[in-house]
């Protein structure tokens, strides 16, 4: 038997819009942060990232040798998963997982502006080295948040204004 799931409706989701955006820009302790990339093979690669939310834009941070970045360039769809990790109501964990299109941005000039927009907004430095790093930022194209209205009953986003 297929699971029937009950989207809910627009007015609903907009209603819990904020609290999925301040659930997102949580970090550790409280939330983690995956980002999934593609293998030429297709199978997916999952590793644990920190992530920087603006308006709905997913920026990480990464140095040059990361695999990522291979497979980024030659499937720039990617999909980040944000998990909480503490026992939540229902027996669920809310969690929401973002797909978009992601885009590696090489200029230590950006990498300094996301740095200091990530400073301001946290304050505090954090994640900021001295080696070599990229910008990876990620535009949404298809955003699911459960948890956040109940039960089986997901948020699904596919118009970022």
């Amino acid at each position: 038997m297929l699971y029937n799931e009950h989207v809910v409706s627009d007015e609903e989701a907009a209603s819990v819009l904020p609290a999925i955006k301040e659930f997102i820009n949580q970090r550790l302790p409280n939330v983690a942060c995956f980002m999934t990339t593609l293998r030429k093979d297709g199978r997916p690669a999952i590793r644990q990232v920190g992530s920087f939310i603006t308006g709905w834009t997913v920026e990480t941070a990464t140095q040059p040798w990361h695999v990522k970045n291979k497979h980024i360039r030659r499937n720039p769809l990617v999909t980040y998963l944000w998990v909480e990790l503490h026992e939540a109501e229902h027996r669920m964990v809310r969690n929401v997982m973002l797909q978009g299109e992601c885009q590696i941005i090489e200029s230590a000039e950006a990498v300094k502006d996301f740095d200091e927009r990530r400073r301001q907004a946290l304050g505090r430095n954090v994640g900021a080295s001295d080696h070599e790093r990229w910008l990876l930022r990620t535009h949404p194209t298809y955003l699911r948040a459960e948890g956040f209205t109940g039960p089986r009953r997901p948020v699904i986003l596919t118009a970022f204004d």
